[in-house]
């Protein structure tokens, strides 16, 4: 039997930070998806960057697709 492991961040906001939050969000898009949605993108650009850096294959990171 597997545990499904969760990990929880809290974050503290501004009203202006939440405002450029909200002015950034997808219709219909939850703060929190749009938090998850910035972080991967970050992420991925970053890993995309370490790739061109290093030579190696985009093929390897599918989830940046």
């Amino acid at each position: 039997m597997s545990k499904n492991k969760s990990e929880y961040i809290a974050t503290r906001m501004s009203e202006l930070e939440k405002s450029q939050l909200d002015y950034i969000r997808e219709p219909g898009e939850t703060r929190s998806a749009c938090i998850r949605r910035l972080v991967n993108e970050k992420w991925c650009d970053q890993n995309m960057a370490f790739d061109a850096e290093h030579g190696s294959s985009i093929s390897d990171r599918v989830n940046c697709l």
